[in-house]
Formats: C-alpha cells, sequence, structure tokens
C-alpha cells in the first residue's frame, strides 16, 4: 500500500514532537504589583531575583502610581530645573545575564506621560544598563517637543552607538508600549508593536556592559541626571 504524503508528514511531526520558534527568555521583569508607597524594593517577576531598589535625593521618591497599565506602576519626581530639584530612581545590581553581547534580545517598558512632563533642560532616561562611555543598552526620551522616544546601544568604551529615534510621539497622556528590539540584522524601535524605526546592526557588534546596574527613571540620583517625570509600569528584558 502506497503511503498518502499527508500521512507521511503527519508521522514525522508526531515523531519529532512539536514544532516551535525560538523562545523568548526572560531575564528581568517588573510589574510593581507588591511594592509599598513609596516604593523602597521592587520584586523581579521573571524570577531571576534582580530585585530593584529605589534611590533619591534632595527629597525626591518614587511612588506608586494607579491605575496603572495593569495595577501599580511607579512614578517619578515632578518637573524641575536646578541643582536642588527632587531626584529619584530604581537600581538593580550588574548581572553577566543582563549583558547581551552578540544575542538578539528585546527590552522595554509601557510608559506615560504629558508634553507638560517633558523638559528642554533635560533628557529622560527610561531605562538602562551602563552609560554613554560604556557598553550600554537604553530606553531615552530625548525629545521635548514631540516625546519622541529613542533606542540606544554602544559597545565597548561607549563606542559606535547606534540611536534609533521613533517617528511618533508618545507624550499624549496614554499608556504606551515601547520596545528595542535586536534581530539578526538591525536595531528597531516598537510603539505599541508597530515598528517605528531602525537602524542596521553588525551581528558581531557586542554589548557587554559589565560592571553597571541597571537604572529606571533616571542614571543615578545626581545631578544630570536626565531625570524622567513620567509614570513606568511593565519593565523587562529578554534574551530572544
Amino acid at each position: 500500500m502506497r503511503n498518502h504524503p499527508m500521512r507521511v508528514g503527519l508521522a514525522a511531526v508526531l515523531l519529532l514532537g512539536p514544532v516551535t520558534a525560538g523562545a523568548v527568555s526572560q531575564k528581568l521583569r517588573y510589574k510593581f504589583e507588591s511594592v509599598s508607597n513609596p516604593v523602597t524594593t521592587v520584586v523581579d517577576d521573571s524570577g531571576k531575583g534582580h530585585t530593584g531598589t529605589a534611590q533619591s535625593s534632595n527629597g525626591g521618591a518614587v511612588v506608586v502610581e494607579t491605575p496603572a497599565y495593569d495595577g501599580q506602576g511607579v512614578r517619578f519626581p515632578a518637573v524641575c530645573v536646578g541643582t536642588t530639584c527632587a531626584k529619584a530612581f530604581i537600581s538593580a545590581a550588574d548581572s553577566a545575564s543582563l549583558n547581551p553581547g552578540t544575542a538578539l534580545f528585546s527590552f522595554g517598558a509601557r510608559v506615560r506621560v504629558t508634553l507638560a512632563e517633558l523638559s528642554a533642560d533635560h533628557g529622560s532616561n527610561l531605562v538602562q544598563k551602563g552609560l554613554y562611555n560604556t557598553a550600554q543598552w537604553k530606553l531615552q526620551l530625548d525629545d521635548a517637543v514631540a516625546g519622541k522616544p529613542s533606542c540606544v546601544v554602544r559597545t565597548t568604551g561607549g563606542a559606535d552607538a547606534v540611536i534609533v529615534k521613533a517617528s511618533v510621539g508618545i507624550a499624549d497622556g496614554v499608556w504606551h508600549k515601547v520596545t528595542c528590539q535586536r534581530t539578526s540584522t538591525t536595531l528597531t524601535i516598537l510603539i505599541d508593536n508597530v515598528a517605528r524605526g531602525s537602524a542596521l546592526l553588525a551581528s558581531t557588534y557586542d554589548i557587554n556592559p559589565v560592571g553597571q546596574s541597571v537604572t529606571i527613571g533616571a542614571k543615578s540620583a545626581g545631578n544630570n541626571n536626565d531625570q524622567f517625570h513620567g509614570a513606568i509600569d511593565d519593565v523587562y528584558f529578554n534574551l530572544d
């Protein structure tokens, strides 16, 4: 009896098991559902143990935002200009699992901000690991006119920065999902799951911010810290 080609194909699938796409490995996630108000520590909902700690200066604080995108989120200090302004951010210690090297990854957050919460005096750093003079991955909001976010990556010593700015702004007081994604050939920024800008990124481009902490809402609590003044929810970093 001659085998029917559809039956042969089905048998092969049953023998080999289900065919799946490359699995996403979640390395960090903050949903902010169990934080105190003001925030002191943040549980890593990925289960990887990257506990976040709120840090501040000049009376600043990270406070609970509710309702947020999903349950609770966090809000950062109000717009202010000068060295005496309240400053606050969330920090998580360095971990090798958050240094992607040449691996594919995605990271981002849900963000709510208005035009009034943007400042021409400074940019707004949303999520990052590393600084301008180190290897780095970062999501920032530097356009004070339209609130257009950008994805930034740098290799060793801060060299060869690649910056992708979104073609649309998000400063409308509505929650938006903002994602930075590295594929095999590009760095892409997505707003609400729609690609809004991209740049070529070589497969050999190495992003390895060893010794650098993850920070959310600013890069520090010091001067010129690029303080964000809106609300954030559902921060994540995945290897794809």
